[in-house]
């Protein structure tokens, strides 16, 4: 009997144009479905990495506060939080997409207890700037703006355009910082009595614990000078006779007020 030979070759059937078609059409439809998808993905994750570094500007700004016991403003702030981060002011001022960030002061309070900083992650779509938010209900306006949302007054700011462009809301990044409770526990205010029981004048210089140059005050024989709206850290020179010669108590504010009494010869606290 006759073995078929291995090796002969056979002819092997291939795809046909309709089968073709039918893949082709099957790879266009996934590619319709799937890429949308994908760029939505890419959106979102780089709206929440920006959400990400807002929040971190947000923390650097309350450290600045405390170590400098004031804020910066909103032509500086690039400058004065970049000692804080890892990144320069130039890096500060705009994000991955190239849009500027806006810094907002709550114009309601002097010092600001509330900061807001934008960030618009949609080309062609620009923020207002800081001279526009000029009035306290523009600035709370902002602050109750829910998330993927703009602003409900949106005739003023150059919010219109964000309206006419549709998702435009899910651009829109808005860090808001309360500072309030920074100022409650760093920035209490304080008071200090001195009283000069002395036959001589005494004197005193206040050190501000944000820095700068202290004036030299006489207190007078028999007279008490109340020195008043101290925070944590400033520093209190007591001297012995007046034009802040032979310095003899030195006081730094930490968790009280106080009391000192000079009796002619020393500084002593209460």
């Amino acid at each position: 009997m006759k073995t078929p030979d291995r090796n002969s070759s056979y002819p092997v059937r291939g795809f046909s144009l309709i089968e073709l078609i039918g893949v082709l059409a099957i790879i266009t439809i996934l590619a319709g479905t799937i890429a949308p998808n994908a760029l939505r993905s890419i959106e979102r994750a780089a709206v929440r990495a920006e959400a990400r570094s807002l929040e971190n500007l947000g923390e650097q700004l309350k450290l600045y506060l405390r170590d400098q016991a004031a804020l910066p403003t909103s032509s500086n702030w690039t400058t004065a939080l970049a000692a804080y981060s890892d990144l320069s002011p130039t890096d500060l001022a705009v994000n991955r997409r190239n849009n500027a960030r806006v810094f907002l002061l709550d114009p309601a309070r002097s010092p600001a207890e509330r900061v807001i900083i934008l960030s618009s992650m949609r080309s062609g779509l620009s923020l207002p700037t800081s001279g526009s938010i000029n009035s306290a209900a523009r600035f709370q306006d902002l602050w109750d703006t829910p998330e993927n949302s703009i602003p409900s007054s949106v005739s003023w700011g150059g919010w219109n355009a964000w309206r006419n462009t549709p998702n435009s809301e899910d651009y829109l990044v808005i860090e808001r910082v309360n500072l309030l409770p920074v100022y409650r526990s760093e920035f209490r205010t304080f008071t200090i009595t001195l009283n000069n029981n002395g036959s001589t004048t005494s004197s005193y210089q206040l050190f501000p614990g944000s820095g700068g140059s202290p004036s030299t005050v006489n207190v007078p024989a028999g007279a008490t000078a109340i020195l008043t709206n101290l925070r944590t850290r400033d520093r209190v020179n007591l001297y012995r006779s007046s034009g802040a010669a032979n310095l003899d108590y030195s006081y730094v504010v930490s968790d009280q007020g106080k009391t000192l009494d000079f009796d002619g010869f020393q500084w002593l606290p209460q």
